[in-house]
């Protein structure tokens, strides 16, 4: 168990150095003549100059529907990969991103254009049923989504998040390793960003603000 925790920690570190050195930084944004925003190096959001299209993929959200590349154009979407028997990174990241979705929420632009979505990577023992109770219990308007292992593959290939069922014959309870970053999507299903842990309310929601702003009808 050991040997696989190294290797995926060894493993996420290499995504993350790779994300960092193909982006640039969004710090701030302040108020001279107009709105305006600085990059500047901030290990919080990684910001891709040229956003890379997503290509197709399909899942089930925790209402039964079909998810897919489509249910991403027209919003601002924040994805997750987890599990729901994950003991700390997953809750506690959902908590985070409730708060950050209050604080969007209540900024001018609203968050009528903005998603959260919980991508389960344990499609075994995550029902739908159990996704709906999930995700709703952290904020009611968060979707849980998952599908097969070669869809799952093929999302998180995209976007550089790594992840490891640590399943071993006759334990229920097994682990899975996964990334705590957390990927942005713009309205037109690009990879836009990627929010690299520790991760805080405040910053996620300032930060997309700024970006948001900063991006306007490009990213529609």
């Amino acid at each position: 168990m050991e040997k696989v925790s190294l290797k995926f920690s060894i493993m996420l570190t290499a995504v993350m150095l790779a994300a960092m050195l193909a982006g640039v930084w969004l710090a701030a944004a302040y108020r001279e003549n107009g709105s305006r925003a600085i990059l500047l190096p901030d290990q919080a959001m990684t910001l891709f100059p040229a956003p890379k299209p997503l290509a197709a993929f399909a899942f089930k959200d925790h209402e039964n529907r079909v998810f897919d590349l489509s249910r991403l154009k027209g919003k601002w979407s924040f994805l997750f990969f987890g599990y729901t028997h994950c003991p700390d990174i997953c809750p506690t990241t959902l908590a985070t991103l409730a708060r950050a979705h209050e604080n969007i929420a209540k900024s001018s632009a609203g968050a009528k254009d903005v998603q959260f979505v919980f991508i389960s990577v344990d499609p075994n023992r995550d029902t739908v049923g159990k996704l709906r109770q999930y995700v709703t219990y952290f904020d009611t308007g968060f979707l849980g989504v998952t599908g097969d292992n070669a869809q799952l593959g093929n999302l998180a290939a995209q976007l550089g998040a790594v992840y490891q069922l640590a399943i071993t014959p006759g334990m229920e309870n097994y682990p899975v390793y996964h990334t705590a970053a957390v990927f942005l999507v713009d309205p037109r299903a690009r990879y836009h960003a990627v929010f690299a842990p520790p991760l805080d309310a405040e910053g996620i929601s300032r930060r997309f603000e700024v970006l948001r702003e900063l991006e306007g009808p490009k990213a529609t």
